[in-house]
This record gives structure tokens, sequence and C-alpha cells, in this order.
């Protein structure tokens, strides 16, 4: 007869056994997962803060490196991490980031390496650029360098950057404010009313001189001056990026329960918002809004609209110092079951966001995102009753919507040219967060044929951008484009562009920390230099600007001389990756030496023998030989 008590043991045995066996697997099974690198980890957020190109006059490309494509700039395109801006020789650019404006003059290439919330890493290239930094909490954000150079700017003002205007020579002038320049292992100071030049070869060497003003730069302070007179900052947060655009084309009103409301002057009969501009696929944030008017950015990116009577009007919300970006705030009508397939352009319609209403992304997104976003005009966000039971959108009606075919979508097609009217079934339809078209890798890679913002001058061959002397090692070759799907007349069109970029995508900038070391230069041994780059520019008027072609799109101009306020401070108090030694001001010569310019050259005319007479008869179309006979005679 077995023994029970021994069965029943070696039964409790294999259990245990077993169940040791079953934890061991699951915890390999964790443990391998999680060192696997193919499992696919959640996405990160988008940025909250994305700059804009606010201005372009002449030939302007930009060069988008994570899909690696080449185009026209856009009037109102948000600019972020890896991308490239490049002007022609007779082009200018205007780049927004929150208070901090960047610009452009002709021949210039900025890598715009890391736009987020943390940092603001730039890289001038080639060519001048200036920043005007207002926030202080902004400047240990921004990190800006050149191919042989850091720079950081330890107060708010104004700087000019030159790059290679003379060769291997870089050149930081501080109107306002105060710049440090780490070269090497040398560290420079440039104060106001400075301008100090580096020359990296053979040795790295620093002489401060006395600047000379030009025509960019009475541009750059003309533009300055309308900055500091802007009233929209009263109501909007000066971080806001596009805010500077509103005093000119609006009006501010204080209306009932919504308070401050800005209502768009000069607009066309039946305007909406959401209808004159288009649609591009922008990368993170998928389906974006690209308006066609100048001041077309922070109503459709920040805030709601509100139809008080028969007009629109942009409600900013409550105050925030440093507001979210959102690719566009509108909500969707769905389409009940299959996707909508781009090729049949089948209708697809959508509605501006109103106050107090959820805007909920497309793209992946956390609790913390999805509270940041709809600060200031949500309060007490229930996160499952906006999964699971979208609000009553008051603007959900035909009235207000806005269809136009899908594949006018993917095509970059001008809505208001192509808008229809809503189907008879629009109530059956549900709502949802993005269109439903079909994102295919073609989408996401389509070529922008946005509409350029002027013509490019013709007839001139590009120049050979190869590697400039001395320039380090940490630029990779050229990558290549893939192939255009642009027309033949829009691929001819670009050809003719001057100076264009090279598609070179810049390596990530290793952080290195730059010992401080004063060098000054020598006084009793002055070094004779090349004309500066920006005498040649003298020559011309000073308060012309350089001459564009004619635009396809309104470009924005300047309006007369103010004075005014600064913006205010931003919400984030993030170190930013520059090099922590203290500042050490670099002694001027006890005798400044200027830049030594070489007057023209005085050559006496040449005096040629006159031609013989019958070259003289041919010219004027006498026959030689009878004048040869009138001469005998």
């Amino acid at each position: 007869m077995p023994n029970n008590g021994s069965f029943y043991a070696r039964l409790l045995t294999r259990s245990r056994l077993a169940i040791a066996a079953f934890l061991a697997a699951a915890v390999c099974a964790a443990v391998h997962a999680q060192a696997d690198p193919a499992t696919p980890e959640p996405a990160a957020d988008p940025p909250g803060r994305v700059g804009r190109v606010s201005l372009i006059s002449g030939p302007v490309t930009m060069t988008d490196y994570r899909v690696n494509e080449e185009s026209d700039a856009a009037l109102n395109w948000p600019l972020t991490s890896q991308q490239r801006l490049s002007t022609g020789r007779l082009g200018r650019a205007e780049i927004r980031i929150g208070s901090m404006s960047i610009r452009m003059d002709g021949d210039t290439i900025i890598d715009f390496n890391r736009i987020d919330d943390e940092v603001i890493q730039l890289t001038l290239e080639r060519g001048t650029a200036t920043v005007r930094v207002r926030n202080r909490e902004q400047l240990r954000e921004i990190d800006f360098l050149t191919p042989r150079e850091r720079l950081a700017f330890e107060d708010v003002g104004r700087y000019r950057i030159d790059v290679d205007r003379t060769a291997g020579v870089s050149a930081v002038t501080t109107y306002v404010g105060s710049v440090r320049a780490a070269s090497g292992r040398s560290t420079f100071v440039v104060q106001s009313g400075q301008r100090g030049e580096i020359t990296a070869e053979p040795t790295s060497s620093f002489q401060l001189v006395t600047p000379a003003p030009d025509v960019f730069d009475d541009w750059v302070a003309e533009r300055d001056r309308r900055d500091d007179a802007l009233q929209s900052t009263r109501y909007v947060s000066a971080e806001t990026t596009g805010v500077e655009s509103l005093d000119e084309h609006g009006d501010w009103r204080n209306v009932d329960t919504y308070g401050a409301v800005w209502f768009p002057t000069g607009v066309v009969t039946g305007w909406a918002p959401y209808r004159y501009g288009r649609w591009a696929y922008v990368a993170p944030w998928g389906w974006t809004w690209i308006d066609d008017a100048s001041w077309g950015f922070t109503p459709f990116h920040y805030g709601r609209w509100v139809l008080v009577g028969s007009t629109w009007g942009w409600v900013p919300g409550a105050y925030v110092a440093r507001p979210c970006y959102a690719p566009a705030l509108v909500a969707w009508y769905g389409s009940p079951g299959a996707t909508v397939s781009v090729s049949i352009g089948g209708p697809v319609g959508w509605f501006p966001l109103g106050p107090g209403e959820v805007f909920i992304p497309s793209f992946y997104y956390s609790r913390r995102y999805i509270n940041t976003v709809n600060t200031g005009h949500v309060t007490n966000i229930n996160y499952i009753t906006v999964i699971n039971q979208p609000p009553n959108y008051r603007y959900r009606q035909p009235g207000y919507s806005t269809w136009a075919p899908g594949d006018a979508l993917v095509h970059h097609t001008p809505i208001n040219r192509v808008v229809q009217q809503a189907p008879s079934d629009w109530a059956k339809l549900p709502t949802v967060q993005h269109p439903p078209v079909k994102v295919t890798d073609d989408v996401r890679r389509s070529k922008q044929t946005l509409v350029n913002a002027s013509e490019p001058p013709r007839g001139q061959p590009p120049r050979d951008l190869g590697r400039r002397p001395g320039e380090s090692g940490r630029v990779e070759p050229p990558r290549q484009i893939a192939p255009s799907r642009e027309r033949p007349n829009e691929r001819d069109a670009k050809a003719d562009v001057p100076n264009r970029a090279p598609l070179t995508k810049p390596a990530p900038i290793e952080q290195r920390v730059v010992p401080p070391v004063q060098r000054a230069p020598r006084p009793d041994t002055p070094r004779a230099e090349p004309p500066r780059a920006d005498v040649p520019r003298g020559e011309r008027p000073r308060g012309d600007a350089p001459s564009a072609p004619r635009a396809k799109t309104p470009v924005e101009r300047a309006p007369a001389p103010a004075v005014g306020q600064v913006g205010s401070p931003s919400q984030q108090n993030v170190p930013r990756p520059v090099p922590t030694a203290p500042p050490v001001k670099a002694e001027a010569p006890a005798q400044p030496v200027a830049p030594r310019v070489a007057p023209p050259r005085q050559e006496a005319p040449v005096r040629r023998p006159a031609p013989p007479q019958h070259e003289q008869n041919a010219e004027r179309g006498k026959p030689p030989g009878r004048q040869v006979d009138a001469q005998r005679n």
C-alpha cells in the first residue's frame, strides 16, 4: 500500500518546482523584452516651442534633414530641429522663436540643429545674421555656434555675427549686450559698441575694431523698433511665436464672456478660419495648417476662434508665460467606416475649435502634454471623458465648417480654391481628431511645393559651395536627395537659384568645456587685413534694401519706427549646454588697429594710336577704295 504522505509530498515538491520555473521564465522574458532594441518604446511628446518663418525676401531655400528634402521656404512654415535655411545673394529672411528674432542677410546659411522646450541650438555656417534676445530667462537656453566658435549671450540685446565674409575670419558685433566667444582654447568677450574679429588660422587671434553699420544693420534696426512698440504683448505672452504680426493686421476689443479678443482687418467677405491656406504633413505633428496671411501663425496654432455677430475673432485665453504650439486647432468630420482614398478625392471637412473646447492631438501624447496644450482654455480636463466622449462642438455646422477634396491635403492645394458644399449626411458623420485621409510614405516624404515669396533670379549659375578652408571635419559629405516629384518647370526654376546650400547634414554638436584663457592682439605688430566683406555692401545707398524680384505671395513689410516694451519671462528655467567658465574680458590694445581699406588705384588713361584711315571709313560705311581715290585727288 503506497504511502499517502510521501505521495503528496512529492506532488507538492513538483508543483513548487513548476511554479518556480514559470516565474523564472516570465522574469527572463521580461528582461529580454526590456533589453531587446526591437521592442517599440512610447513616442515622446512633440516640442511645445517652435520657430516661424516670418519674412521672406528674394530666394530663400529650406532643407529638412529628417526627410532629406530641399524646397523653397514658405511664409508661416513651422521650424523645428534638423532644418536649414539658406538665402541667395539678394535674399533675406526673418525667423521668430518666441520673443527671439533671427534675421539673415544674403548668401547666408543657418542650421537649426535643435529647437525644443529646453534648448535652442543654431549654427551659422556662413554669411551674416543678427540675433535679438529679449528674455533673460531664455539666455541660458540659447546655444549659438559657427564652424569654429561657440557664442554665449550673457545679456539681452542685439548681436551680429559674420562668418567667412573675409575668408577664415569670424566677426561678432555687439550693439547692445555682452557676448562671450570661445575659439579653441581661447575665450573673448565683446561688449556693447564693440566688434571683435577672430581669426582661426594658423592660430586663434582676436582684435577689437570699431563697428561700421551698413544697409543690413539699418534694416534690422527698423524691424527692432517696430517690435519695441508691440501692443499685443499686453494680452498675449511675448513668447507666443508670431505675436509680432498681430498689431498691424487687427484690433483688440473686450467682449463679454471672452475678455480680450483680436479681430483681423482686411479679410475678404465670407472669410473663415482655416480656409485661406493649405495643409502640409509636418513631422512630428502630422497635418499642419499653413496660412496664407502674413499674420497667419499665432491665431492658428494657439488660442481659439469665436464668432461674435458675423465676425470671427481670436481668443488667446488665459495668460500663459510660454504657450504650447499646436499644428492646427480644429476638429474633423470622420468617415462612416473605411478611410477616404486620396486618389478618389472624397470630401473632407473640418471646423475651428471654440473657447473652452479641448484640443485632442492626432499624434501620441501624454496626460502632461494634453494638459499643457489646453492650459489657459480648459480647466479640470477629464482624461477619460475626453477620450471616450468628445464634447459637443459649437461650430460643427455647415456654415462654419470647410469642406474640400481629400487629395487637396496631399497636393498642398490652396483650400479656398477647392471649397465644396457640405454633404447631405454631414450630421451622421462622427467627429475625429485627424482627417480621414490615407497617410502613406509618399505623403510623409512629399516634396513641399508651397509657393515661394518671390521668383529666384535667372541666368546665374550656382556657385561651388564646397568645404571652406579651415572647416572642421564634423560636416559629413553631401547626402543623396530623394527624387523630386515636382513638375519640370518648377525644377528648372529652382535650378537657377544662386548660392543654393549643399545638402550636408550637420553632425550632432558635442558639448565641450573651454577653459578661460585671455588673449589679446599685440599692439606692436599690427597685421594688415584685407577689406571686410561689409565694405562692398556699403556701396549701396543707405536705407535702400536690395531689390527682390516680383513676389508671388504677400510679404510682410516693416512699418514706421516706434519705441516700446520688452517681452515677458517664460516658464522654463533649464540650463543650456554652453561652457560654464566665468567670462574673461579680453583687454583691447592701447591703440586699436582699424581695418585698412586700400583706396582704389588711379590709373592714367592709355592713349591708343588712331586707326588707319581705311578702318575709320569702314566704320562709317564708306567704301575703302573710293576713299583712297579721293585722297589721291
